[in-house]
């Protein structure tokens, strides 16, 4: 709870993703990646309850198997924030802030879920609030995986995209892009308003659930997580986390 506002973490996973199967049971240093991310949402101040939420036997297994709250949903499900939305109604619909924090982010601290919760109570604007981390653009710009954003002189998100963005039209510019981080707390009206509402033309283009917001004008703060961190959407993603937690280890 943040002052009056209960807070409800849930974690959206399952097998079968097209570009990297059953990734959210690949072990890092030894323990399946939701574990991880399930362990950092844990350490949250502020959350009242954790949940795992997926269609998947296997993984209900497992979460259940290290301790996890973990509640089976629909296969239906087209974005993980409807899946967020199915647990969120399994529980009475009476959470104010719900966090959708994305299996695949083993690497984001509770520290970092916590600002972002605060950002989005003490910022009257925002609808849902998004993590950010920047990329040089050579890095960023064949990798489809990533989800670009693109932000206003507030820090409120304009576009997102799987695509190079900015654009690099002239050979002679060198800068970073802002790189989407799945860690999203809203509030349950945004939420609502979410599964209520059409899938919008960019965002089935993009499939970036962040889009919908955008489109039907709803505010997206986005907050820059300076600690190193990684998605995990492929085999070198994964070997890339799994690096940096050990580091992390180290010091």
């Amino acid at each position: 709870m943040i002052n009056d506002k209960t807070v409800l973490v849930v974690i959206p996973a399952r097998l079968g993703g097209y570009r990297f199967p059953d990734k959210p049971l690949k072990k890092i240093v030894g323990e399946p990646m939701i574990k991880w991310v399930w362990t950092n949402a844990c350490g949250s101040k502020y959350a009242d309850n954790v949940i795992i939420a997926t269609p998947d036997d296997t993984i209900y297994q497992t979460g259940t198997g290290f301790g996890a709250t973990v509640n089976m949903t629909k296969s239906k499900h087209r974005r993980g924030t409807e899946r967020v939305h199915e647990v969120y109604t399994q529980l009475g619909s009476n959470a104010d802030i719900i966090v959708n924090f994305q299996g695949d982010e083993p690497l984001v601290s509770s520290k970092w879920l916590d600002k972002a919760i605060e950002v989005l109570y003490e910022d009257s604007e925002a609808s849902c609030v998004n993590l950010y981390k920047w990329m040089e653009y050579t890095e960023s710009e064949k990798d489809q995986n990533e989800v670009k954003v693109v932000t206003d002189r507030n820090d409120y998100a304009l576009y997102f995209s799987r695509n190079a963005l900015p654009a690099k039209w002239l050979s002679d510019k060198i800068f970073k892009c802002k790189i989407e981080i799945c860690v999203m707390p809203m509030w349950a009206e945004a939420l609502e308003m979410f599964v209520k509402s059409e899938c919008c033309y960019y965002e089935e283009i993009e499939s970036v659930d962040m889009m919908r917001f955008v489109e039907y004008g709803k505010k997206v703060k986005m907050i820059e997580c300076t600690d190193p961190v990684q998605s995990v959407d492929c085999q070198e993603d994964l070997l890339k986390a799994e690096k940096l937690i050990l580091i992390n280890k180290d010091v």
